[in-house]
């Protein structure tokens, strides 16, 4: 009797699952992927800095580049001698620049008669080492000291002062030139300009769009 009443519950969990399977939803299909359209051909192209620089050293195209500050005109042409027989094309530039050149003590006076009965009071309180600035910006002023290093030219304003003079200070600034060396030379090419920078403390080198 057991094993007959087990068999009619199987029977009856069988038919139960079937029922639930019948009525229950289909399963959904996954939806077909969607086909992206081709982009329009005649769309610019986005292309790496870096992919372009490589893609012209490969076909050899010329780069230019500039080499500067030189000091001197002598610098600029050792330079040009060093790269002519690198580079297919070679031109310089000059530049000028405000520098600082340290510190000036210096005592005012009207006029050239002043400053002359000025130097005569100076030497008399046993100061030293003083001119006439004769030309210039600071004509007929008298030049009492000329300093890389500020404390030394207050100290030396500062002594003066005691000694009751109008003793001033000013930042010493002179216009100076720069020279610079361009060129044009193939990605392929080697320049020495290397050289011409250790020859040349402060100056380097950097890459310039071409000329």
């Amino acid at each position: 009797m057991i094993w007959r009443a087990a068999l009619i519950l199987l029977l009856a969990a069988n038919l139960v699952v079937l029922v639930l399977f019948a009525f229950s939803d289909p399963p959904v299909a996954d939806p077909q992927p969607r086909e992206i359209a081709p982009l329009d051909p005649s769309l610019p192209t986005l292309e790496l800095v870096t992919e372009i620089s490589s893609r012209e050293q490969a076909n050899g195209a010329e780069q230019c580049y500039t080499i500067g500050p030189l000091s001197s005109e002598m610098m600029l042409e050792n330079a040009q001698d060093r790269l002519r027989p690198f580079a297919s094309e070679v031109r310089t530039r000059e530049t000028t620049a405000d520098m600082d050149r340290g510190w000036r003590v210096f005592v005012p006076a009207n006029s050239r008669s002043q400053a002359v009965g000025l130097t005569q009071q100076l030497s008399e309180r046993g100061v030293e080492d003083f001119f006439i600035v004769t030309s210039g910006e600071f004509q007929n002023t008298i030049s009492v000291g000329l300093f890389e290093d500020i404390e030394n030219a207050r100290r030396r304003q500062t002594s003066l002062q005691a000694l009751g003079f109008d003793a001033r200070l000013q930042v010493r600034r002179e216009t100076v030139s720069h020279y610079w060396v361009d060129y044009r030379i193939d990605a392929d090419e080697r320049s020495p300009w290397r050289f011409i920078v250790r020859a040349s403390p402060g100056s380097t080198q950097r890459e310039i769009p071409c000329f």
